[in-house]
């Protein structure tokens, strides 16, 4: 086993912040059952996470939003190591400022009675880089922050990442997700949050148009 595949199976570390005891005591106890994920730590705001980790900095932080947040949040944590990932679990997904919260992050949001299995699959993908939504914030930055396709026809297609190229070449190899899944030591969900990216950024509508398109722009050779 390669030093990278070493490191991707390092458990996710992730932190808790919720005003709740009750709260805090549930997520913990939904980190502390998945094999995939280690916990980090919790407290009742950002400044105690970060002042109770004594700077070390989780991958993901999970927050817990009371109904009467109406700002991103704020980590604290020291800005010289890479910022963690954010998982947010809030009361009303009609909200506006999630929107202003996602730009360069990986980020979740959920809504707070969403499904432990929702929670655990939305920790690991933020922890591959990639952002998870409710289809109604999706469709609001899409409609707010997304030229039609035929206005970007010519334009430059957002690059993929190393990762997703990955994916992409396997997917031009005939592979199916559990395939890949094994060959790049990923769960399942990963590799359909990674279909998904690749999907949008291309512009495709299945996986044969992905290939086809990422043969046309240069990000696989066939």
């Amino acid at each position: 086993m390669s030093g990278g595949q070493k490191a991707h199976m390092a458990p996710v570390r992730v932190a808790v912040i919720a005003e709740s005891p009750h709260v805090r005591a549930s997520l913990q106890a939904l980190v502390e059952a998945s094999p995939a994920l280690g916990f980090a730590g919790s407290a009742a705001d950002a400044e105690m996470l970060a002042d109770g980790l004594a700077g070390s900095v989780p991958d993901v932080v999970v927050i817990d939003m009371e109904p009467d947040a109406s700002d991103a949040p704020k980590t604290a944590f020291d800005l010289a190591h890479s910022p963690p990932a954010l998982v947010l679990l809030i009361d009303d997904t009609d909200s506006d400022w999630p929107l202003d919260a996602l730009p360069g992050d990986a980020m979740a949001i959920l809504p707070r009675n969403a499904m432990p299995g929702e929670i655990v699959m939305s920790i690991e993908a933020v922890a591959a880089g990639l952002c998870v939504l409710p289809p109604d914030i999706l469709a609001r930055l899409q409609a707010g922050r997304k030229p039609s396709r035929q206005a970007v026809s010519g334009a430059p297609l957002e690059a993929l990442t190393s990762r997703e190229i990955e994916v992409l070449t396997m997917l031009a190899d005939g592979l199916g997700n559990k395939e890949i899944a094994r060959q790049l030591d990923i769960s399942g969900n990963t590799v359909k949050f990674h279909l998904a990216s690749i999907f949008g950024k291309l512009g495709a509508a299945n996986r044969t148009e992905a290939v086809m398109l990422g043969m046309r722009h240069g990000f696989i050779m066939v």
